[in-house]
């Protein structure tokens, strides 16, 4: 009534499920951690509903997982909206009943990473040219102590970089090779080295996609993105590690001088690439990055990418696939994904697939396969032929790209996944558990003897 000021306090009381929850063997995750960020989600969501500016989130024994549920939940691709459309209010998040703040900052940091790549994918592709995506991370990571270099189509021919080139080449959008440098430790420890592919729209080129197929192509530069976010949470964060990412930038367009199904370009590792149909193309623009990588002489290479419709046949929303023939590597990012609740499955890479694209008369090498069967392993094949050493896995990311609104802490859209996977995998090499200490000690006690 008149004279009184009310303060309206809402409540929201979620279930978490099981009690006895926790890893889950058979589905390949934590479920105690993926309840509490459903659980959280859900609830932001609707306290959001009622426009309120400020929500206490509980930390639930695990305030990583809760911050991780309230940021991803409550953002909203609006950022084209006029600010008088923009119906989604982003309350500021506070965290209640708990002393962990370290963990906090954490769940915040990696949910605030994945948004930002989930803003970068649904840009729409006239306004995220491969200029503008790189002058968008330039100015995030600017502020940072990170080390950004762009390198543009002159550097490119000059390192011969053909297969790099042709894949863009159709395009009037100049092609970038962006270099990210983050030194968190002693600079001659080997980093691990990210690539990410960022053809910021695929239209198959010649061999072009029908308009269903390129409706959520503005989002194939998915690799890069989730990349870039990847460093922004490394710089905040301040991990103690060694890491350098890679991002080709492009656009895959059918201009007059577009390659070319059944051209032939060499690559600058030397070897000769037949040119299969343009909308497989993304793996020619990784390979140039894939050889460039190991003059870093790195101790990982992960490469991630959306390439298959196969993975995303397979898979949908489940898991990204994963494709590796180290099976520490494998170890290592299957625990990442464990923790982060954002799924990956390993794929084989079998000699099979390798005679499917080296089977050819005419060049040394193909992305043209004789049968039009087990694409996935094939294309990831085809990339592992420019590695140098058994340390390279290849994330196919084409099933986690765009969001169907199945899981409760993510709207509808692009997704940003495998983020949270790929900081958590940062984390663990700076950070490793005391059993894998142990692991390490013992497997260099035997190289001794």
């Amino acid at each position: 009534y008149a004279g009184s000021s009310w303060v309206n306090v809402l409540i929201t009381v979620v279930g978490l499920g099981d009690n006895n929850a926790g890893y889950n063997k058979r589905e390949a995750r934590d479920e105690a951690k993926e309840n509490i960020r459903k659980a959280v989600g859900v609830a932001c969501k609707v306290l959001q509903n009622h426009f309120v500016d400020k929500i206490y989130v509980e930390g639930f024994d695990d305030p990583e997982s809760a911050a991780e549920g309230a940021v991803l939940a409550l953002w909203a691709n609006q950022q084209l909206l006029d600010s008088t459309r923009r119906r989604v209010k982003i309350p500021d998040l506070i965290m209640y009943g708990d002393c962990d703040w370290k963990k906090w900052r954490i769940g915040l940091e990696k949910g605030e990473s994945q948004n930002f790549a989930r803003k970068l994918m649904e840009t729409p592709a006239n306004i995220m040219t491969p200029r503008t995506f790189a002058y968008t991370v330039v100015q995030t990571l600017c502020k940072t102590s990170l080390n950004v270099t762009l390198r543009g189509a002159n550097w490119l021919k000059e390192h011969n970089m053909n297969a790099f080139l042709s894949n863009t080449q159709g395009s009037p959008q100049p092609p970038f090779l962006l270099e990210i440098d983050y030194n968190g430790c002693d600079p001659a420890i080997p980093p691990i080295v990210l690539i990410g592919k960022g053809l910021t729209f695929n239209s198959g080129g010649l061999c072009i996609k029908s308009c269903e197929g390129m409706k959520h192509m503005r989002g194939d530069m998915a690799g890069a993105a989730v990349v870039a976010a990847t460093f922004r949470a490394l710089a905040n964060l301040g991990l103690p590690i060694n890491v350098r990412g890679l991002m080709p930038l492009g656009e895959n367009m059918p201009g007059g001088t577009a390659a070319r199904p059944r051209d032939i370009v060499k690559s600058t590792s030397g070897k000769s690439i037949l040119i299969a149909g343009q909308d497989f193309d993304g793996n020619l623009l990784l390979a140039d990055t894939i050889c460039y990588a190991q003059k870093f002489r790195p101790k990982y290479i992960v490469s991630l990418t959306t390439m298959s419709k196969d993975v995303q046949t397979s898979f949908d929303l489940s898991a990204s696939g994963l494709f590796t023939r180290n099976e520490k590597l494998w170890q290592l990012l299957k625990t990442a994904a464990v923790h982060s609740g954002d799924r990956i499955w390993k794929l084989p890479l079998w000699e099979v697939y390798e005679r499917e694209v080296k089977d050819f008369t005419c060049a040394d090498i193909s992305n043209l396969t004789t049968f039009p069967r087990g694409m996935p392993c094939s294309n990831s094949q085809f990339l592992n032929q420019f590695t140098c050493k058994p340390n390279w896995a290849h994330i196919d990311m084409m099933g986690t790209m765009y969001e169907q609104g199945k899981t409760p802490y993510l709207r509808r859209g692009m997704s940003g996944r495998p983020t949270r996977t790929m900081i958590e995998f940062l984390g663990q090499m700076a950070y490793p558990p005391l059993d894998l200490i142990k692991q390490q000690q013992k497997s260099s006690h035997y190289e001794t003897e």
